[in-house]
C-alpha cells in the first residue's frame, strides 16, 4: 500500500510539472535551454529558483556594501545615475563619437520604449544591413561606404548594462532594471541568432554574453521583471553560449584577445548556468582554454604578446576577470595562473605616465571587459580601474599606490570589501625597468618620465597591433607630455591613416629612405611582416642617469644596407634627455628624425641647430647636429579609437654618403 501511495504521489507530481511546462510553453516559445531541462525533468521555473538562491557572479556582492557606497562616493553614486539616465534615453559616446542619440529609423516606439539602432555608425551617419547571415558577411563588400563596423560591435556589446544594473541597486527604480528588460527584446529582435554584423565577430558575441550575465544578475530582485521576461533572457543568452562555442576564433594562425574574449564569455555564461550540463561543459572548456592561453599570450616579461599598450589592459582585465570569478566560486585558478597574471598587473603599473594613464604604444580600440565607473566618460588611455581589485584579489596592495580615484567603487562592484581600499587617487611610484620581451623600457621618477620602445612585432610575428615604433620614445618633464606616441586612431573605415599611423615616419625615430623599418602591405591592416632584428645592447644606470643603448636592422634589406643603432641618457632628476644616433652602411641616403609633439605643446626653429619647446608652462629646448636641416610640420596625434587632435612635429633631415658611421646628438634639457 505504501508502494503504490508513494508511485501515486511520483506520477501526480510528474503531471503537475508536465502541466506547469505545458502552461509555460504556450507562455514563450520553448528554447534550447527549455529543452536541455526537459531532458533532466526540471521546469524553467524550477531553473530559476535555483539560480537565485546564491550569486553566480562577483558583482552581486556590491550589493551587500550600498551604504558604505553612498557613505563614501556620493559624487560617484550621482553620477551613476546620470549616466544611467542617458542610457536610458539611448544616448552613447562610443569610439570617439561624443554622446549621440541610437533610435532606429525601421521600428516605430512601443509602450513608451524606442528602439535602438544596433546598426549604426554616428560618425559617418550610415547603417549596415539587417538580416545577413553572420557566416556569408563580407565587411567590405557589403557594408555601406567606408562605415565602421566597430561602432554597432561596440554596442552590441552591452558593457552599459551593468550601469543599469548598479542604478537599480542605488535607487530601487524600476525604469533601470525594465531598460535592461526592454533592451534585451529589443536586441533580439532586430538581432535573430546568427543574423546580421552583431553575430560576425565572436569576440563581441562574447563580451556581450559576459556583461548581459552580470547586467542580469543586478536586477534578479526587479518584481518589475516577471517570469516570462526571465524565460526569455535565459533562453537568449543560452544560445549565446552555443553559438560562441561553435563559432571560436581559434582558427587562425594564432590565437589572440579575440579568442580569449570567447573563451571568458563561455567562462560567465557556464557560472550562470552551473547546475546545466551545457553550462558545466562550458565552464569547464573555458578554464582549461585560461590555463593555456595565459602561457600563449603573456610573454615573460608580464607583457600581452600583440605589442600593444592598450590591447595590454584588455588582455588583463579579461584574465583578471575569470581569476576573480574562480575565486568568488571558491575554485581558484591555478597558483601559475595567478602569478602570471600579477606580472601582467606589474607591466600596468610599471608602465603608467606620471598622471597616471597608458602611453599608448601600438594599437588602441578602447576595448574593455566591463565598464563598472564612469560609462560613456571614462578615459581611454587610463587603466587604474583595475588596480583595486588587482590588489585584493592577488594580496599586492603596493599597487593601490597608483590607484585611481575610482579604486574603492570598482572593488565594490569586483566584490571586494571597500573599507580595504583607501579613498582618493594615489600616484605611480618611481619605477626603472626594462621589459625585455616586450622590448618596452621605463624610467619614471615623480613627474618626470621616460619610456623606449624597441621590440618584436609581436603575436608571434603575426603583427596584428604593432607600429614600426623601434627605438622611438615618449618622453615627459615635470609632468608635461613633452613628445609622445602618436596612437592609431581608426581601422578599417580609413586605410590609409590607419597605415599612416603604424607607420616609421609617425613615431618619434629615425626613418631611412622613407622605407618602413618591418615591412607594411597598406591592404593587410593587421598584418606587419618581421624585417628587422631589435637588440637591447645595454640598460643601466650611472646614479640619476637611465642608459638605454638598443639597435635593429630593419634597413639592412635596402639595396645599400644601413643599420641603426641608438641610446638614451635619461636624468630622472631634471629631465634631461640626450640622444644620440650612429647611422652604418655605405652609399646615398636620406635620412628623417621625428620628434611628435603632444597636442598643445608649441615648437619654433631658434636659430641654427636649436628648436624652443613649450610644454604648457615648461620651457624646454631640444638641441641638435646643426648638419641636419630642421623644419616643422603639422601632424596628428590619437589619445583613442576614433578620436585625433592636431599637434605638431619637428623633422631632421639629412642628405649624403655614408661611409664612416654617421652619429649625431640630441639634447633636450630646460631652456
Amino acid at each position: 500500500m505504501t508502494s503504490l501511495l508513494k508511485r501515486a504521489r511520483t506520477f501526480a507530481l510528474l503531471r503537475f510539472k508536465q502541466a506547469r511546462r505545458s502552461l509555460e510553453n504556450m507562455m514563450t516559445p520553448p528554447t534550447s535551454l527549455d529543452k536541455e531541462l526537459d531532458e533532466t525533468g526540471r521546469s524553467f521555473a524550477e531553473f530559476l529558483r535555483q539560480r537565485r538562491s546564491a550569486p553566480r557572479h562577483y558583482v552581486e556582492l556590491g550589493r551587500a556594501h550600498i551604504a558604505a557606497l553612498k557613505t563614501r562616493e556620493p559624487q560617484r553614486c550621482a553620477l551613476l545615475v546620470e549616466d544611467a539616465n542617458r542610457i536610458v534615453r539611448h544616448e552613447f559616446d562610443l569610439l570617439g563619437s561624443g554622446f549621440c542619440l541610437y533610435a532606429d529609423p525601421e521600428r516605430s516606439p512601443r509602450r513608451g520604449y524606442q528602439p535602438i539602432d544596433w546598426y549604426f555608425d554616428p560618425v559617418r551617419n550610415l547603417r549596415f544591413p539587417r538580416k545577413v547571415p553572420y557566416n556569408e558577411w563580407k565587411l567590405y563588400e557589403m557594408r555601406p561606404a567606408n562605415a565602421d563596423v566597430k561602432f554597432p560591435w561596440e554596442l552590441s556589446r552591452s558593457q552599459h548594462w551593468v550601469t543599469l544594473g548598479q542604478a537599480w541597486a542605488l535607487t530601487g527604480d524600476a525604469k533601470y532594471a525594465q531598460e535592461i528588460a526592454d533592451q534585451l527584446d529589443d536586441f533580439m529582435e532586430a538581432n535573430p541568432v546568427g543574423f546580421g554584423v552583431n553575430w560576425t565577430c565572436t569576440m563581441d558575441v562574447g563580451l556581450r554574453a559576459a556583461n548581459w550575465c552580470l547586467g542580469l544578475a543586478l536586477v534578479q530582485d526587479a518584481k518589475v521583471l516577471d517570469n516570462s521576461f526571465w524565460r526569455r533572457a535565459y533562453g537568449a543568452l543560452f544560445e549565446h553560449g552555443r553559438f560562441i562555442r561553435a563559432n571560436l576564433e581559434n582558427t587562425y594562425e594564432v590565437t589572440s584577445n579575440h579568442f580569449l574574449s570567447n573563451v571568458i564569455g563561455l567562462h560567465y555564461l557556464g557560472a550562470e548556468f552551473a547546475d546545466v550540463l551545457s553550462g558545466q561543459r562550458w565552464y569547464e572548456f573555458a578554464e582549461k582554454a585560461l590555463e593555456t592561453e595565459i602561457d600563449v599570450q603573456v610573454l615573460p616579461d608580464g607583457a600581452d604578446f600583440e605589442s600593444a599598450v592598450p590591447y595590454h589592459r584588455l588582455v588583463t582585465e579579461l584574465f583578471l576577470g575569470s581569476a576573480r570569478l574562480c575565486q568568488f566560486r571558491g575554485a581558484p585558478l591555478s597558483s601559475h595562473y595567478h602569478d602570471v597574471l600579477t606580472k601582467m598587473v606589474d607591466y600596468v603599473v610599471g608602465v603608467m605616465r606620471p598622471d597616471g594613464l597608458m602611453p599608448v604604444i601600438g594599437d588602441a580600440d578602447d576595448g574593455r571587459l566591463h565598464i563598472f565607473s564612469d560609462q560613456g566618460r571614462w578615459d581611454r588611455q587610463d587603466a587604474r580601474h583595475l588596480l583595486g581589485p588587482a590588489a585584493l584579489l592577488l594580496n599586492r596592495t603596493d599597487w593601490l599606490a597608483a590607484r585611481g580615484g575610482e579604486a574603492v567603487w570598482e572593488s565594490v562592484w569586483w566584490g571586494f570589501d571597500p573599507a580595504d581600499v583607501p579613498s582618493g587617487a594615489g600616484s605611480p611610484p618611481a619605477f626603472v625597468q626594462l621589459f625585455p620581451d616586450t622590448g618596452v623600457a621605463i624610467a619614471r621618477r615623480g613627474s618626470n618620465y621616460l619610456a623606449v620602445t624597441n621590440g618584436v612585432v609581436g603575436t608571434k610575428g603575426f603583427g596584428n597591433h604593432k607600429h614600426n615604433e623601434l627605438l622611438g620614445f615618449e618622453l615627459h618633464v615635470d609632468g608635461a607630455p613633452v613628445f609622445i606616441d602618436t596612437g592609431s586612431y581608426v581601422y578599417t573605415s580609413d586605410f590609409d591613416a590607419r597605415n599612416m599611423f603604424r607607420s616609421t615616419a609617425a613615431h618619434n625615430t629615425l626613418m631611412v629612405d622613407g622605407v618602413e623599418q618591418n615591412e607594411v602591405n597598406p591592404e593587410w591592416i593587421f598584418r606587419m611582416f618581421e624585417k628587422a632584428d631589435p637588440k637591447h645592447e645595454h640598460f643601466g644606470e650611472e646614479g640619476d642617469i637611465i642608459i638605454y643603448r638598443g639597435s635593429h636592422t630593419g634597413y639592412a634589406r635596402l639595396a645599400e644596407p644601413v643599420t641603426h643603432a641608438r641610446c638614451f641618457r635619461f636624468d630622472l632628476a631634471s629631465g634631461a634627455l640626450v640622444i644620440t644616433d650612429e647611422v652604418t652602411g655605405s652609399g646615398r641616403h636620406h635620412l628623417d628624425w621625428f620628434f611628435h609633439a603632444a597636442p598643445g605643446v608649441g615648437l619654433e626653429l631658434a636659430g641654427a641647430g636649436a628648436v624652443s619647446v613649450d610644454a604648457g608652462g615648461v620651457s624646454l629646448r631640444l638641441t641638435h647636429d646643426p648638419r641636419l636641416k630642421a623644419r616643422i610640420e603639422p601632424g596628428w596625434v590619437a589619445p583613442s579609437y576614433g578620436v585625433r587632435r592636431p599637434s605638431k612635429t619637428l623633422v631632421l633631415s639629412w642628405d649624403g654618403e655614408l661611409g664612416p658611421p654617421l652619429i649625431t646628438e640630441s639634447l633636450i634639457s630646460r631652456a
